[in-house]
């Protein structure tokens, strides 16, 4: 079996970028289960993208990990023991355990070290991939509720290894949480991708303003909730702002940190009727279309699991196409999908002039490392 060794970092508490709530909340009689209290663990193996060489990813995972804790501020708390053996999550904001570390190792070696068929558990050496050395940090209560590490390898690659303690999440709760660290880039890469195709090499277009709306779902956000099965529309749209040099030339990390300042905004309870009020006040003015960019995230309306009597899915089901009001080149829908490999992944419909749909398709590519990138289905 091949041998390698694990430099990791000092262990750093990630507290959420900004306040939260300072306050208890009661775990139910299923998340607080005799059975539950243990710490579940997860691992990523990445391979080495040549398009990122200038990102650290444990400094990337280490920013979104601080912005995504604004909105799931309880797992930055502890669990502490209340009456009649129940617990209590305390959203003190302390933090969860982050550290970075170096292998002497290959992906492709890591490979080899489990089975010739590929990266599979049980992982041998989990133990050097999430270093555990500090006292108490495996306990149910008085102590962080996530641990995290980067290890980078020699490749170029890393892994990604962390548990959640079972009592504030199950494995679908902690895969919406790992989703929502990982989409603060995803906006991101197409709003730079998109910038950098329409600007092209025209000086004068980097000075314009860029702007990126993202429609917000407001249905289960803000007091007062709206009906149940209310069916009008229910979205708002936050904007970030920023000149299209600035966009194209700083690094992947601007554009998520732009985004997550909005989101923050948009976390706050007034805001739906902030912006109630705002077009009350100032009219029903539309869009700017001028640089704005909307990125409408429809990966979680399932519209291929809908039955109509007829005995199986859909083979697709969503939007029929990008393009669609006033400016057809504004709005561009995320949906997910599925490979004729049976792959999951997800869609972006984008609408572009037929003679630049190359050069967006080769800058997302550069955006993502990707050198195998389907072509775009159609140019129109």
């Amino acid at each position: 079996m091949l041998n390698f060794t694990v430099e990791v970092g000092a262990p750093e508490l990630i507290r959420p970028e900004k306040s939260t709530p300072r306050e208890f909340k009661y775990l139910s009689n299923i998340d607080d289960q005799t059975g539950l209290r243990n710490h579940i663990p997860f691992v990523h193996f990445l391979p080495p993208n040549v398009a990122m060489h200038n990102n650290d990813p444990v400094v990337m995972i280490k920013q979104a990990l601080s912005k995504v804790l604004v909105f799931y501020y309880p797992v930055a708390g502890r669990l502490r023991n209340a009456d009649k053996g129940k617990l209590v999550v305390d959203c003190c904001g302390e933090g969860v355990i982050f550290r970075g570390g170096n292998a002497d190792i290959t992906l492709k070696e890591l490979c080899n070290i489990v089975d010739d068929d590929g990266l599979k558990p049980p992982f041998p050496e989990w133990d050097k991939l999430l270093v555990d050395d500090i006292w108490g940090s495996n306990f149910i209560t008085d102590s962080p509720l996530l641990r995290m590490q980067v290890t980078e390898l020699s490749c170029g690659g890393f892994v990604l290894a962390y548990t959640f303690n079972h009592c504030i999440c199950d494995a679908y709760g902690a895969y919406q949480f790992i989703k929502a660290v990982s989409e603060f880039c995803i906006s991101a890469c197409l709003w730079r991708a998109r910038t950098r195709t329409l600007i092209g090499p025209r000086p004068e277009s980097s000075s314009t303003t860029t702007r990126l709306l993202f429609p917000v779902d407001t249905r289960f956000r803000y007091e007062p909730l709206l009906p149940e099965g209310y069916y009008g529309s229910a979205v708002v749209f936050p904007c970030a702002i920023t000149k299209a040099s600035k966009l194209v030339h700083k690094p992947l990390t601007y554009a998520a940190s732009l985004i997550s300042a909005v989101k923050n905004r948009v976390a706050e309870n007034e805001y739906r009727a902030s912006v109630l009020d705002f077009i009350e006040v100032n009219g029903r003015k539309g869009f700017c279309s001028e640089g704005a960019f909307v990125v409408s995230d429809m990966t979680r309306l399932r519209f291929m699991d809908l039955d109509f009597g007829w005995g199986s899915k859909a083979v697709y089901g969503g939007p029929a196409r990008a393009g669609t009001g006033l400016v057809p080149g504004m709005v561009t829908s995320l949906v997910s999908h599925k490979n004729k490999e049976g792959v999951d992944g997800m869609l972006a419909l984008v609408s572009l002039p037929s003679e630049l749909v190359d050069k967006f398709h080769m800058e997302v590519r550069k955006e993502i490392g990707c050198v195998s990138l389907p072509k775009p289905v159609s140019a129109l």
